[in-house]
């Protein structure tokens, strides 16, 4: 592995992540970021469903133009983000901006009456690619911060924060749409991303010197060796897999909820966020006390094991017509324990990638990664929307439960439940 130039958090204890005052910052803006983002997430559909009154199919659109880009822009945004090593922070700060001024058009346009359904796909598509050049840039940036002792803590406590957002955002945007409306909703997450600009404004990394060469490697070999390392690493391999497969399903699963929701259960939007705040507080334990079960069960038994609990948990959408009055709280429970499981074993498969993967190659690994993985969105999108059109969106949830449930497979049959410790993936 190639050397890289020492930063503050290398003379930081290993359990030192907020003495890191970079880190601090980059938690901030990912804070900020996230929770903006988490009152997007409930607020555009329910913006489609309600406001604009979207009907399924254009609704299962708006989702392969949100997540489209991962699978067009994803690999070329890997490549750029490796060759400008040292301009990543500029990069996201950028993405940031854009991203605020693409949001901010959709409540103008619903207040001025000119918004429709092809001006959302414009600009959900838009954003959504700028979320790329953010995402990419900064899986690469945090190794830069952190040491690799503090990559599971820092993970850890971003996860967390992220998953608290999820509550918040989610639970805020609710309650905004509930009293006021979606375009309202969708200001906050505007706002998020100025204040996420701001924080990451502030990080101050070391300059390289002069003598000390980027880490560059010409665009068509580094592409190659970047892909061609994420689908043969023993570890990577089965992570990106059931990242795939699960991600797939999930739309599926989430679009017929959606909908079944919305449109069956007549569920009103706040009780939807309750749904999705229910998940976030899962999310949130399970980040931040995931790490205490490693060092007892062992690395990968823990990944494993949690990964199962968390993708099962959808298994019990089965029950929703059957239900009756119980259903907000059957959904709630499912996501709470759905949320605890992928939660835990998020922050162990992120730290696992960066771990094991190469310095130089970190951008183009995690744009293949995102390629094979997040590209697999739109076309779930697709798919949840022929489903739920064609058969109903209780059959379009029970097909994405098994699907998600069916994805721990590629960890289960793999050298994933070997790993004792974190620091034997980086060894050949």
């Amino acid at each position: 592995m190639k050397p890289v130039t020492p930063t503050a958090a290398d003379h930081e204890p290993v359990t030192s992540t907020w003495s890191n005052q970079n880190f601090r910052r980059l938690w901030r803006g990912s804070a900020a970021s996230t929770l903006g983002s988490e009152v997007a997430e409930i607020a555009l559909p329910l913006f489609a469903l309600v406001t604009l009154s979207a009907s399924a199919a254009e609704a299962s659109t708006l989702r392969v133009a949100q997540f489209l880009p991962f699978l067009l822009a994803t690999l070329p945004v890997g490549l750029l983000v490796d060759r400008f090593e040292h301009s990543r922070l500029r990069l996201m700060i950028g993405a940031d901006l854009g991203r605020a001024l693409l949001i901010a058009l959709l409540p103008v346009a619903a207040w001025t009456g000119t918004a429709g359904m092809p001006m959302l796909y414009v600009v959900v598509f838009a954003a959504a690619t700028l979320t790329v050049v953010f995402q990419v840039a900064d899986f690469a940036l945090l190794p830069k911060i952190v040491t690799e002792g503090q990559l599971v803590e820092a993970n850890g406590k971003l996860a967390a924060t992220q998953s608290a957002a999820e509550i918040g955002g989610r639970g805020v945007g609710a309650l905004l749409i509930q009293a006021l409306s979606a375009p309202v909703a969708l200001l906050l997450n505007a706002v998020g991303y100025l204040i996420s600009a701001n924080s990451l404004s502030r990080i101050r990394l070391p300059r390289p010197h002069e003598d000390q060469p980027a880490d560059r490697a010409p665009a068509r070999p580094g592409l190659v060796r970047g892909i061609t390392f994420t689908l043969c690493h023993r570890f990577v391999r089965p992570l990106l897999g059931e990242a795939a497969t699960f991600n797939l399903f999930n739309e599926i699963l989430m679009l017929g909820l959606l909908l079944y929701a919305v449109r069956t259960a007549h569920l009103s939007p706040l009780a939807i966020g309750a749904i999705f705040t229910a998940g976030g507080l899962g999310s949130f334990a399970g980040a931040w006390f995931g790490a205490r079960f490693t060092a007892r069960f062992g690395y990968g038994r823990v990944l494993l094991v949690t990964l199962a609990a968390g993708n099962s948990a959808p298994l019990g959408v089965l029950l929703a017509d059957r239900s009756g009055s119980g259903l907000l709280a059957l959904l709630c429970a499912i996501f709470v324990v759905m949320g605890a499981g992928i939660g835990i074993a998020n922050v162990h498969a992120v730290s696992l990638r960066q771990a094991a993967t190469p310095t130089e190659l970190r951008g183009q690994v995690n744009a293949a990664y995102r390629l094979v993985s997040w590209g697999a969105i739109p076309l779930g999108a697709a798919a949840g929307g022929i489903i739920a059109t064609q058969a109903g969106p209780f059959t379009a949830m029970a097909t994405g439960a098994a699907g998600v449930a069916a994805a721990t497979l590629w960890v289960a049959f793999s050298a994933v439940p070997t790993l004792r410790d974190i620091h034997d993936a980086s060894r050949p």
